[in-house]
């Protein structure tokens, strides 16, 4: 009775065992993967067909000796093509299923007679393959081809300025610049001998239609010219950059005067026929926002004060506005003086307003204080001057204790069209103590009149 329990109990730990394994996803998957090479086998050994098959597009291994890597040699064409362009056949023989699964990768293709090579040149190199991986169930039959003629050289590179041939047209109206390339040159590497032949590099870009606004062309090839502006096509140079973008800047165009602005000016000043600016107007280029808000250039200011009688001319620097272009290319313009119908008279001044004296504080000059003054004019206006219309004032806001220099403010009573040549300073003592003597508060304002009058001179 016991045996027979002993045996059931055997019989189903032994159902339960292979029913769990068949339940299991990893025994599954090693079962699947030994079936599916004992039957791949199989086939194999039971195939007895032998066949020649060929495998191409193999890639071909050349490496030179550590000589000629240290001196910067390498193989830079095979047959005439370049190293990464050229393939090789290998004819293998064996059974068909084993050859017909075969790859590039699986063989290697290589020279043999490399080693003796340490300088530049042409060399004839015979070409051999073996086996790669795990597949070694077939033979190797030829190398298609089986000798080959190598280029070997040094690489080097060389730096060119990149020209532009750029062909484009704007309208009268319009001012077009010279092309801007993204990237001033171009760096050229390869073989030496290759290299050697190359004289300049540029872009070619040709616009149709007449251009209006400034406009960019992307992605334009860099071309490489040799010695007689021949291009030249080699798969062993490489470019860096291969393109640039030229960018040609198209701007309108517009012709405004030269003005000039005026300091310490009479209120009824008149410049006509008495300063001429020399060249009188430009021509400038801008893009039509720009343009737009520009009617002239300016050259800056003359100081009437500081213009002396008779001065002839007097040269400006022209400033471009940002973004506007100097079309005429004008650097610098002259004002020109023509004093023919002007004069100039001489006065003294002894009576000086000493005005806005702080509280508290008290101003006093010397009575014995003058100063001389030139009156500079159309001569029609400088004879109706008399003395008593020259007034001379002091503003003293900003006056502190002691004695200083201050500046003398000259003016013309009723005339608008004369104005005072220079500047006058003068010295006043200013204290919180009254002066005990008035000092010459109303002193006498005396008129001297200048050759001016008749002759021009001072």
């Amino acid at each position: 009775m016991s045996n027979k329990k002993q045996e059931k109990s055997k019989e189903k730990k032994t159902k339960f065992s292979f029913s769990t394994l068949f339940n299991s996803d990893k025994f599954l998957l090693a079962f699947s993967f030994v079936l599916s090479f004992f039957i791949w086998t199989m086939i194999s050994v039971s195939s007895g067909e032998t066949v020649n098959y060929p495998v191409s597009d193999i890639p071909v291994s050349l490496e030179l000796s550590e000589d000629a890597e240290m001196d910067n040699l390498a193989v830079v064409s095979i047959d005439g093509v370049s190293i990464d362009d050229f393939t090789a056949t290998v004819k293998v023989k064996g059974n068909s299923v084993t050859v017909g699964s075969l790859t590039a990768s699986d063989i290697q293709v290589y020279g043999t007679n490399l080693g003796n090579i340490v300088t530049s040149g042409t060399y004839n190199v015979t070409l051999q393959a073996r086996q790669l991986g795990v597949k070694n169930n077939y033979n190797i039959v030829s190398v298609n081809p089986s000798e080959v003629t190598v280029v070997v050289d040094r690489n080097v590179s060389k730096e060119l300025s990149i020209e532009n041939d750029i062909q484009a047209s704007s309208p009268p109206e319009y001012y077009m610049g010279t092309p801007v390339l993204s990237e001033k040159s171009v760096t050229v590497t390869g073989p030496e001998q290759s290299v050697s032949k190359v004289a300049k590099a540029i872009v070619s870009y040709e616009f149709e239609e007449e251009l209006t606004e400034t406009i960019t062309a992307e992605n334009i090839d860099v071309v490489l010219l040799d010695s007689d502006d021949q291009k030249i096509n080699d798969d062993s140079l490489v470019l860096n950059p291969i393109t640039v973008d030229v960018t040609i800047p198209v701007l309108l165009k517009k012709t405004v005067p030269f003005t000039l602005s005026y300091e310490n000016a009479p209120t009824g000043f008149n410049a006509e026929g008495f300063i001429t600016i020399e060249p009188s107007q430009i021509e400038i280029a801008a893009s039509s926002d720009i343009l737009n808000s520009i009617d002239s250039i300016s050259l800056g200011t003359i100081d009437l004060s500081q213009l002396s009688y008779g001065t002839a001319s007097m040269p400006f620097e022209v400033v471009m506005p940002e973004g506007v272009r100097n079309f005429n290319n004008i650097d610098r313009v002259t004002a020109q003086f023509d004093f023919t119908d002007f004069r100039t008279k001489s006065f003294v001044i002894t009576d000086f307003e000493l005005k806005n004296i702080p509280d508290g504080m008290y101003a006093d000059y010397s009575s014995y204080r003058n100063i001389l003054v030139r009156v500079i004019g159309p001569k029609d206006s400088v004879s109706e001057i008399t003395a008593s219309d020259v007034t001379a004032s002091v503003d003293l806001t900003d006056a502190k204790l002691g004695t200083s220099d201050y500046t003398v403010e000259v003016t013309i009573r009723g005339n608008s069209a004369c104005w005072i040549f220079g500047t006058y300073d003068m010295n006043i003592t200013v204290s919180d103590v009254e002066p005990q003597s008035e000092s010459a508060s109303t002193g006498d304002t005396e008129g001297e009149e200048g050759h001016g009058d008749e002759d021009g001179s001072g």
